[in-house]
């Protein structure tokens, strides 16, 4: 995507229509350079989220990143920021709690108020299946949507890639008002279930259960969806609320539709690449990885530790201001 121009109001692709010019966007020269002299000039800071930042300090980037919005909101839904050359590791984190802040005001993903999270493979015997969260383990998982752990609702999520794996871990998008146009014509009665409320638990950030439908929609009439299987189904066995048949007939309409080839496109996410989408009208996935042996998280680089990182990604739940 060129940074002249227009989008338009087309979240509703497939495979056979999406506009992959406008799917990456690359920041100019002068925001670049604008952006790389401001990490090298900031002062210092304990954490990357204790880091503030000025509209007056970036004003190209923020102009540009601007654009990028536009076509969250109201283009195809999402975007991927190409790499700023020449970035570390440690700058690329810097880089994704900066667009977070520009773009709204980053939430708490767990109890500990952590709002940016380190995504990667604790120690390969984490499992979904058995609590964990997404971001632990080397699964891949379900097509979801990440606003199942609160009630509360947010905007974009943010994804960003510090490392990739040495096999594996494509992303998979999906656009959530054409998988809701192709429920509505060939499965009303199940969609019409989604509609009505569930049990969602809020993992890894309170006991908290709390009732919520699958689906809802703005005032313009678009749909909004939630969604992660195994979270609602963990919910509903908590609550003591087992899933009707009707209920179970309606999900599993969702989770073929969201499977469907022709919905799903398919990328591996590059070192430096951002992904921003508008989270309640794009569901996503990971594909299954594999680290390097021996290789190294965040945490143990910045320790001080040698070796090729694990594949490791920064994510924030974002709030627009």
């Amino acid at each position: 995507m060129n940074t002249h121009q227009q989008t338009t109001k087309d979240g509703r692709w497939d495979t056979s229509n999406l506009d992959l010019e406008r799917v990456f966007f690359k920041f100019s020269p002068a925001a670049e350079e604008q952006f790389k002299y401001f990490i090298q000039n900031m002062g210092e800071f304990n954490q990357i989220t204790d880091l503030n930042i000025s509209k007056l300090d970036l004003p190209q980037f923020l102009n540009e990143l601007e654009l990028c919005r536009e076509e969250i909101e109201n283009g195809q839904r999402f975007i991927i920021l190409q790499p700023i050359e020449g970035l570390r590791y440690n700058e690329i984190q810097i880089q994704c709690w900066i667009v977070s802040i520009l773009l709204g005001f980053p939430l708490n993903q767990d109890q500990y108020g952590t709002r940016l999270i380190h995504i990667y493979d604790r120690d390969r015997t984490k499992r979904i299946k058995d609590g964990a969260r997404y971001h632990q383990t080397h699964e891949n998982g379900a097509v979801h949507t990440d606003n199942v752990n609160t009630p509360l609702p947010w905007h974009y999520l943010m994804v960003g890639c510090v490392s990739p794996a040495m096999i594996g871990g494509e992303n998979i998008i999906v656009s959530a008002l054409s998988v809701h146009d192709f429920l509505e014509k060939k499965a009303p009665d199940q969609l019409a279930v989604l509609r009505e409320n569930f049990w969602w638990e809020c993992r890894g950030i309170s006991d908290q259960l709390y009732q919520a439908p699958i689906i809802t929609y703005n005032s313009a009439g678009e749909p909004l969806f939630r969604y992660l299987r195994t979270y609602l189904e963990f919910a509903h066995v908590k609550a003591k609320q087992p899933l009707t048949d009707k209920q179970i007939q309606a999900l599993d309409a969702l989770d073929a539709a969201l499977n469907m080839s022709d919905f799903q496109i398919k990328h591996r996410l590059k070192k430096g690449q951002i992904l921003v989408a508008y989270d309640s009208q794009i569901f996503h996935d990971r594909e299954c990885f594999m680290d390097y042996p021996g290789s190294i998280s965040v945490e143990e680089k910045q320790a001080g530790e040698s070796g090729i990182l694990r594949r490791s990604l920064e994510r924030t739940w974002i709030k627009k201001k």
